[in-house]
C-alpha cells in the first residue's frame, strides 16, 4: 500500500502496483491523474491499454487468486473505467462499482493544498471525471454515496453493499465493527462545504452544482438508472467545456513543463525534497 502522508495520515488505501500501472498508462495517452481534460474517445484500443490489461491481468492473479472478494481503490480508476469492466469481464470476475462523491468545492480544497491546483481545472477535473465514470458504470452493479455520510456512519455502505452481493459480503462481528468505527471518523473530513455555499459562490459554473445534485439524488435513490438522461446532458455539456479549455490546458501545461526544465527549479529541487520529507514526517 502507498503510505500515509501529511495530508492523509490514515492512508491513502491504494495499491503501489496498481498506481503505477495507471499512471504509466495515462502518461502514455498523454495525461494524468491531475489532467482536468478527459482521454481521447479510442484510448481504450491503443496498444497502451492493452499492455496495461496484461500487467492488470497479471496482479490480480498473483495477488487476488485465492480471494472471493477484493477491493482495488484508486481515483485514478474514474479515467480509466472502461479498462477494468473489459478486463474483468474477460477473466469473469463480478464487478461491484462504489461512487464516493464529495462536495465540489471539499475536492477543490484538497486539491489546491495538495497539488496547488486552480479552482478551474479541479473543477473540470470533478466534473469529467464523474460524469465519464457514470457512463461506463452503468451496465454494472453499483450505488453512490457522499464520502460526508460514509465518515459519519459506514453502515449506510455496508448495508448497499449487501443487498448486491449478499451472503458474498462477509458478516462482521463486533471486533471488526469496533475497529471500523474507530478508523471511519468524521475527522477525516478535512474541509466542510454545504451545498448552498455552491449557490452562494458566483464563480461556480451552475454544471458544477447539477452534477453534485444528481450525484446526490443517485445516492438517494440507490443507484442511477432513472437519472441517465440527465446524466448525459451534463456529459455533452462537459464535452463541450472541455474542447473548449483544451488549448488553454496545453499552453499552461507547456508553460509548467518550460519552467521545471529551467535552472531555477533544478537548483531548488532538493529544498523541495526536504520540505517534502518533512511534512512527511
Amino acid at each position: 500500500m502507498i503510505e500515509p502522508a501529511t495530508d492523509n495520515i490514515r492512508g491513502y488505501w491504494e495499491s503501489k502496483s496498481v498506481v503505477q500501472i495507471h499512471e504509466q498508462l495515462l502518461e502514455d495517452l498523454g495525461s494524468s491523474s491531475a489532467d482536468p481534460l478527459p482521454l481521447p474517445d479510442d484510448w481504450i484500443s491503443t496498444s497502451f491499454a492493452r499492455l496495461a490489461r496484461e500487467r492488470l491481468a497479471e496482479l490480480i492473479h498473483t495477488e487476488f487468486l485465492d480471494s472471493h472478494l477484493f477491493v482495488i481503490k484508486d481515483p485514478r480508476i474514474s479515467k480509466l473505467l472502461p479498462l477494468w469492466i473489459e478486463l474483468l469481464d474477460e477473466i469473469d470476475v463480478d464487478i461491484v462499482v462504489v461512487t464516493t462523491f464529495r462536495n465540489p468545492l471539499e475536492v477543490a480544497a484538497s486539491l489546491e493544498k495538495r497539488d496547488h491546483m486552480p479552482l478551474a481545472s479541479s473543477l473540470l477535473l470533478y466534473v469529467s471525471s464523474y460524469l465519464k465514470a457514470e457512463m461506463a458504470s452503468r451496465d454494472c452493479p453499483r450505488c453512490f454515496l457522499n464520502y460526508a455520510h460514509m465518515v459519519s456512519d459506514w453502515r449506510v455502505l455496508e448495508s448497499r453493499l449487501r443487498s448486491i452481493l449478499g451472503s458474498r459480503l462477509p458478516t462482521l462481528n463486533e471486533k471488526r465493527s469496533l475497529e471500523i468505527s474507530q478508523y471511519l471518523v468524521p475527522d477525516l473530513r478535512h474541509h466542510h462545504y454545504d451545498r448552498a455555499e455552491l449557490k452562494r459562490r458566483g464563480e461556480i459554473p451552475s454544471i458544477v452544482a447539477d452534477l453534485y445534485d444528481l450525484l446526490s439524488e443517485a445516492e438517494a435513490q440507490g443507484n442511477a438508472a432513472s437519472l441517465s438522461r440527465a446524466f448525459d446532458e451534463l456529459l455533452r455539456s462537459a464535452d463541450g467545456m472541455a474542447a473548449l479549455f483544451r488549448d488553454l490546458v496545453h499552453n499552461e501545461r507547456a508553460e509548467r513543463k518550460a519552467f521545471e526544465n529551467s535552472t531555477s527549479w533544478r537548483v531548488t529541487a532538493p529544498l523541495r525534497w526536504l520540505k517534502h520529507e518533512l511534512q512527511r514526517k
